[in-house]
């Protein structure tokens, strides 16, 4: 099992909040008995322009830079990492390979991130200081 990176706990699961458009056909039909209507549906299709708003920890709430359900997967499966820029760990070899552990990963992205009042790790706003934002690498094996 993957920990998270904040807050090292095991993760058995992520939270993903999606944005998702569907296409759909309902039947809908009365019930008699309570004056309602039935919206009973017979087929239903997920958009192509559906997306990933934001993965996060279950357990503190952290939001995890992952933007996709394969980098979901390989997060669990444990070919992909990520790793704070100042994990003493880490070292930066050049713009595509990186030191972690001892192993050699290649650098998807950098991400940047703010931790929060709470504690809890999430993307920046606009108003958020320089101070308070640093750096996580999205690591993959090579």
């Amino acid at each position: 099992m993957p920990r998270c990176p904040f807050c090292r706990e095991e993760l058995e699961y992520v939270e993903v909040e999606c944005y998702e458009r569907w296409w759909a056909m309902y039947e809908v039909y009365p019930d008699d008995d309570s004056h309602t209507l039935i919206w009973d549906c017979v087929d239903k299709e997920l958009s192509k322009d559906s997306r990933i708003e934001r993965v996060g920890c279950p357990n503190c709430y952290s939001t995890l830079p992952l933007k996709d359900e394969d980098e979901i997967e390989e997060f669990f499966e444990g070919s992909l990492i990520i790793a704070p820029l100042n994990d003493p760990r880490i070292r930066v070899l050049n713009e595509k390979r990186v030191l972690f552990k001892g192993k050699l990963y290649e650098l998807r992205r950098t991400y940047e991130l703010v931790r929060d009042s709470d504690g809890v790790v999430r993307e920046p706003f606009s108003h958020d200081g320089a101070e308070r934002r640093f750096k996580v690498l999205v690591l993959s094996e090579l």
